[in-house]
C-alpha cells in the first residue's frame, strides 16, 4: 500500500494492508486495488473497508464511509402482513443453497448511483463466489412455491455480517429474507448486520446510521468472536 494523495488521503492498495480506518476519507473513497483476492477482501472487511465499484480501467474502488448503516437483528420491523407471509406454507427460506443465482440476480439490477448500471461486474461475481467457496460469503434466499424470487448475499467473518446487495422478483421477497435472516442471526449470537451505505428500503426495515467511530469498535469485537462460519447457518 502506498499513498497517492494526502489531501484528501487516497491510497493504491498494492498489497494486503489497509490504511487507518479512522482516517477522514473524502466521500468515503479510500483508493483502489487491481484485484479482489479472498485475502484482500477479508482483510478489508475486517477493518471496515469494502469495494463498491470497478472503474473502466479495471481497478476496484474501496470505501470507508463516515456514517454506517446497521440493522440490529432484534429490531427489524415486522408487519402483520409480513409475518403472515413468513409463516405461510407457500414461502420457504434457505441459506447457501443457490449463491450463484442470488448474486446473478443482484447483478441484473440497475443502480442510478452507477449511471444505470450494476456495480456487480463479472469480476465481482467471481471474487465473491470464490469467497463463498471458502465459507466467508453467503446467500439468503426467498422461495415462493419452490421458485427463487428474492434474497441477498454478503460477507460473514466471525459474528460480523456485511450485506452486499438484494433483489426481489416478487413483492416483499427481500424483506422476508431479511426478517428470516435476522431470526437466524439471533439464534447464532449475531446482534447486528452491517448495511454499509444503506438505503431507504433498509431504513424502513429498521436500520439506523451510526458514526464510524462507533462502528469500528463494534466490528472489531464481532469479528473476534468464534462463531459458526457461513456454512453452518440455517
Amino acid at each position: 500500500m502506498y499513498q497517492i494523495s494526502q489531501k484528501p488521503p487516497i491510497y493504491y492498495l498494492d498489497d494486503y494492508t489497509f490504511p487507518n480506518p479512522y482516517e477522514a476519507f473524502e466521500d468515503g473513497f479510500v483508493g483502489a486495488s487491481s484485484d479482489l483476492t479472498p485475502q484482500r477482501l477479508l482483510n478489508g472487511y475486517s477493518k471496515g473497508f469494502f469495494p463498491w465499484y470497478q472503474a473502466e480501467d479495471g481497478l476496484f474502488h474501496w470505501y470507508n464511509i463516515d456514517k454506517r448503516m446497521i440493522l440490529y437483528t432484534n429490531k427489524v420491523k415486522k408487519t402483520k402482513k409480513l409475518l403472515q407471509k413468513l409463516r405461510s406454507a407457500n414461502w420457504d427460506f434457505r441459506i447457501n443453497t443457490n449463491f450463484k443465482e442470488v448474486i446473478k440476480n443482484c447483478s441484473s439490477i440497475k443502480r442510478p448511483i452507477h449511471h444505470g448500471d450494476s456495480w456487480i461486474t463479472n469480476d465481482f461475481i467471481e471474487a465473491y463466489t470464490n469467497l463463498h467457496k471458502l465459507g466467508f460469503a453467503m446467500s439468503v434466499e426467498s422461495y415462493f412455491k419452490d421458485e427463487l424470487v428474492g434474497g441477498f448475499y454478503g460477507v460473514g467473518i466471525g459474528n460480523y455480517f456485511s450485506g452486499e446487495s438484494m433483489f426481489a422478483k416478487k413483492s416483499d421477497a427481500s424483506k422476508l429474507a431479511l426478517i428470516y435472516f435476522c431470526e437466524v442471526c439471533q439464534d447464532n449470537g449475531i446482534e447486528w448486520i452491517d448495511c454499509q451505505s444503506g438505503s431507504e428500503h433498509l431504513e424502513r426495515m429498521g436500520a439506523v446510521k451510526i458514526d464510524k467511530t462507533e462502528f469500528i469498535p463494534m466490528l472489531e469485537k464481532s469479528i473476534k468472536k468464534e462463531n459458526n462460519d457461513t456454512k453452518n447457518f440455517g
